[in-house]
């Protein structure tokens, strides 16, 4: 009798002891999940490297343009980007590589013909970014940053190019009306190193208590065109000529995703 409740309290005894581990043991890991959370707070809010995935909008200045959603004439061609950057106080430096798209169209009376000529161009162009950011931090956590920037844009790479001369026929009816087109010739330049600028406000805020979503809206400049084209025409035995310019202007709304590299190492 004496050894059965001997063991019945040894038993009770366990139970009790896993009791009290168990809830020892799910108290210690909360309070790690609470270290690490504010751990990864205060690193991402702290000075350091970042990586920053981005993409926008830019809405044509200067011509018309081939609109990215339906693929015929709009108003916008699109951003995207991916920059490293590094934060020491409230400013921050970045670079990277770009990509922007640009279809140029415009269109040209010729009075003799009573018709529009239409004219067309292309530049989209692989970029390399030179950021300088500053901005502000608000609230007890800093969680929320307003402030400006500004970049010089160098074009690398065009990934399409045109033939710098050439001569073509454009129809102004080409189905209905196949006697009425104007014969042209067009030849072009352009600098040997070009880009352009951007310079405008954003706004940044914490997400996920780790990271942070970017809202910027800025102005892309070009001091002097990109490419500048001559077109000489013919039409009925008359003669005539202009020139098309090239610029990447306009305004740009892009959203980005900033990840500070500071977690890896607080969280290890």
């Amino acid at each position: 009798m004496k050894l059965r409740i001997g063991i019945i309290g040894l038993i009770f005894l366990s139970f009790v002891l896993d009791g009290f581990s168990q809830r020892y043991y799910e108290e210690e890991l909360l309070s790690t999940r609470m270290e690490r959370k504010e751990l990864r707070q205060k690193a991402s809010v702290s000075d350091g490297a970042y990586v920053l995935f981005q993409g926008g909008l830019r809405k044509h200045e200067n011509s018309e343009g081939n609109d990215i959603f339906t693929g015929g004439n709009g108003e916008f061609n699109g951003v995207v980007g991916v920059n490293y950057g590094y934060r020491l106080n409230n400013a921050s430096f970045e670079t990277g590589l770009g990509f922007i798209w640009h279809d140029h169209r415009g269109s040209y009376f010729l009075e003799e013909a009573g018709e529009n000529f239409r004219t067309f161009g292309n530049y989209n162009s692989i970029f390399l970014p030179l950021v300088l950011k500053y901005d502000v931090p608000t609230g007890p956590s800093k969680k929320f940053r307003f402030g400006a920037m500004g970049s010089l844009n160098i074009l690398l790479y065009q990934t399409r190019t045109w033939d710098q001369l050439g001569k073509d026929i454009q129809y102004f009816d080409y189905f209905n009306d196949r006697d009425n087109y104007v014969e042209y010739k067009y030849y072009w330049d352009r600098p040997k190193i070009s880009g352009f600028f951007k310079a405008g406000l954003y706004a940044e805020f914490q997400v996920f208590k780790s990271s942070f979503l970017n809202l910027q809206f800025s102005k892309a400049i070009t001091l002097s065109p990109l490419r500048t084209i001559t077109y000489e025409w013919e039409y009925q035995g008359q003669k005539g000529g202009f020139t098309d310019e090239l610029k990447i202007d306009g305004y740009i709304v892009e959203i980005a995703y900033k990840l500070p590299l500071n977690l890896f190492s607080a969280t290890k």
